[in-house]
């Protein structure tokens, strides 16, 4: 039975299917098919549809053959430096959907504590950091030779920039925060002294919601054996005050900085 006269048996299969067998005899089959499906004891043509369809479909995945042989896919070098743990996975994914002003330390710290980016976390960063070369070049020198041979594979995870030079300074050291110089005075306080103030400040209303941006860049960047106190001094903040939700929200963004920093300590 060539390939032809079975396509064409298909074809009118599938025609009589559309018109119903109430409307259209099945058709006669072609070759041996004639001898596979017969049988007086299908008295109905849907019967004798049904027969010649589960006989055809066989015959034609019978039928298929494999395609070419494909190049055998190279994998990446091995990497010597051990992946990062899985709750930092998780934790980028929270940073970066709430607390984006993270991220930045987040990669910093994982280079400098010589871990390297999980291979499920690779393609969502190289998408997000598709249009900047700094963040882009972080990436890459965390995934090693994983980034370079995922890009080679996946044209969409191509940078959108041209080539730029990027500065060792500006690879390896934290961007700027605008804050107040009042607020910048509690950089390298304690985080004890830092918190009490913060939350008096709160509590009194001198501190509100047109000062959380700044108040976030300075738990961005007070140090990190401050964070800890001074979550705990914000969370000391009456309920009833004004500005609890503000105190609220900066104890979420204090501990979940604390604990990045502790998830990629080696």
């Amino acid at each position: 039975m060539t390939t032809e006269s079975m396509q064409e048996h298909w074809q009118q299969l599938v025609t009589v299917a559309l018109l119903g067998t109430d409307r259209r005899d099945p058709p006669n089959p072609p070759g041996p098919l004639a001898d596979l499906v017969a049988d007086t004891a299908r008295s109905s043509p849907s019967e004798r549809m049904l027969a010649q369809v589960a006989a055809c479909t066989a015959v034609r995945r019978a039928g298929v053959v494999p395609g070419p042989v494909l190049d055998e896919i190279v994998v990446p070098d091995t990497d010597a430096r051990p992946m990062c743990v899985p709750a930092a996975v998780e934790r980028w994914h929270h940073i970066t959907a709430s607390w984006p002003v993270l991220e930045d330390e987040w990669m910093l710290t994982l280079i400098g504590n010589g871990w390297r980016i999980a291979p499920e976390l690779l393609p969502a960063m190289l998408l997000r950091h598709r249009s900047d070369p700094v963040r882009r070049t972080r990436v890459m020198v965390g995934a090693g030779d994983a980034g370079r041979w995922l890009v080679g594979h996946l044209a969409d995870l191509e940078p959108r920039h041209s080539a730029v030079s990027v500065t060792p300074e500006a690879l390896s050291e934290l961007p700027e925060l605008p804050i107040a110089p009042e607020l910048a005075e509690m950089l390298d306080w304690p985080g004890a002294e830092a918190g009490a103030v913060l939350a008096q400040s709160i509590e009194a209303g001198s501190l509100g919601q047109s000062h959380k941006p700044m108040l976030v860049n300075l738990i961005a960047r007070v140090r990190q054996d401050a964070l800890r106190d001074l979550a705990d001094a914000l969370n000391s903040v009456d309920p009833m005050a004004t500005g609890h939700g503000l105190a609220t929200v900066l104890v979420d963004l204090a501990t979940t900085r604390h604990r990045m920093l502790e998830e990629l300590m080696r």
